[in-house]
């Protein structure tokens, strides 16, 4: 075939048939890239034209399925009309998708058929299932609070109730009458501290016996009620005195035990003497001024001298009765003085 030939074939020329022009026009509106009209084409009144017409509608079909609508729409007519107004639709769902993602519900489409049905019956969705959410969301703050308020409840009530049994435990810790520690606390307390001696290095703890001289006569002479204020004073006057890690008791009736941790001969002997000289110093309860004294019976432990084999409690028994022996020592001696324990 010659080359005049195929041209003829695929440009129709002004002798070409109709059914030739309509081909080459096929081909120009179904293929993405149609055929370019020849030389003897260019030749049909019009043809140029309306090839220009139909690739400009395919450019402005191809970029709004690319998502582009910026492209100005350059022919005209009805054709051109519904473009723009196909693009103006697509611009305006846009936002209103947007206004959507942003949270408004109330968008509604009402220009494009099914996909307006679609759309509506989806925000309409959307927004149902945001009031089951916020109604959700009311109820679910509401039982945080209430549970909020249960926990506090209890929180309140535990904080209470263990204040109240730290209470209780003090008080059975304590004597009623002045507020130190008793007896049964002294030894449970005295005995661990022996046990830590023994265990310690180059330490020593002092014990101290102290009683209230010619109490009985006192008790009697001014009543119990002024005894009682006297074992106050002293008990008192004896813990302002004392450190914090010190084990201050009250032994029985105007009878009292001290432990002073950590302190060697020296320190003891200080100590006793300050307490001694404090209660001498002191304004008396009674009526008349009588005077208070005290007798200490002091003895030092160190822990070179202890038998590991011995226990906390036997050796705590045994500082005692120590003590016990410096305190009659000091009685005799005629009270109102430190009487330190020294072996036979």
């Amino acid at each position: 075939m010659t080359q005049a030939a195929t041209a003829k074939e695929s440009a129709p020329g002004p002798g070409c048939t109709a059914a030739e022009l309509v081909d080459f026009l096929e081909k120009q509106l179904l293929q993405y890239n149609g055929p370019e009209p020849s030389p003897e084409m260019l030749l049909v009144p019009g043809l140029e034209r309306l090839c220009a017409y139909i690739n400009e509608i395919k450019a402005v079909l191809a970029e709004f399925s690319a998502g582009r609508f910026d492209r100005d729409i350059k022919c005209g007519g009805n054709t051109a009309g519904l473009l723009k107004a196909l693009r103006g639709n697509i611009r305006h769902l846009t936002w209103q998708c947007l206004m959507v993602a942003e949270g408004d519900l109330s968008q509604r489409v009402d220009f494009m058929g099914e996909f307006a049905d679609a759309f509506n019956r989806m925000t309409a969705s959307l927004a149902e299932y945001r009031d089951i959410l916020e109604q959700k969301q009311t109820e679910l703050l509401a039982m945080t609070e209430t549970l909020r308020q249960e926990v506090k409840l209890k929180e309140d009530a535990l904080l209470a109730l263990a204040a109240s049994e730290e209470t209780y435990r003090q008080k059975s810790l304590r004597d009623s009458m002045t507020g130190i520690y008793n007896r049964g606390y002294f030894f449970e307390t005295a005995e661990r501290e022996m046990e830590n001696l023994k265990r310690s290095k180059d330490d020593s703890l002092c014990l101290l016996m102290i009683d209230i001289d010619h109490f009985k006569i006192f008790n009697d002479t001014y009543g119990h009620l002024c005894g009682d204020q006297v074992i106050k004073m002293v008990t008192g006057a004896i813990d302002r005195i004392l450190r914090k890690s010190d084990i201050f008791a009250r032994y029985g009736g105007e009878e009292f035990v001290l432990m002073l941790p950590a302190a060697n001969l020296n320190r003891g002997r200080i100590i006793a003497e300050r307490i001694r000289m404090t209660i001498a110093n002191s304004p008396s309860p009674a009526r008349d001024g009588q005077s208070i004294t005290i007798s200490i019976g002091l003895v030092c432990i160190n822990q070179s001298e202890l038998n590991p084999a011995t226990s906390g409690q036997q050796l705590l028994l045994s500082a005692i009765e120590r003590a016990d022996i410096a305190l009659y020592s000091a009685k005799t001696n005629g009270r109102n003085c430190v009487s330190l324990y020294t072996r036979a």
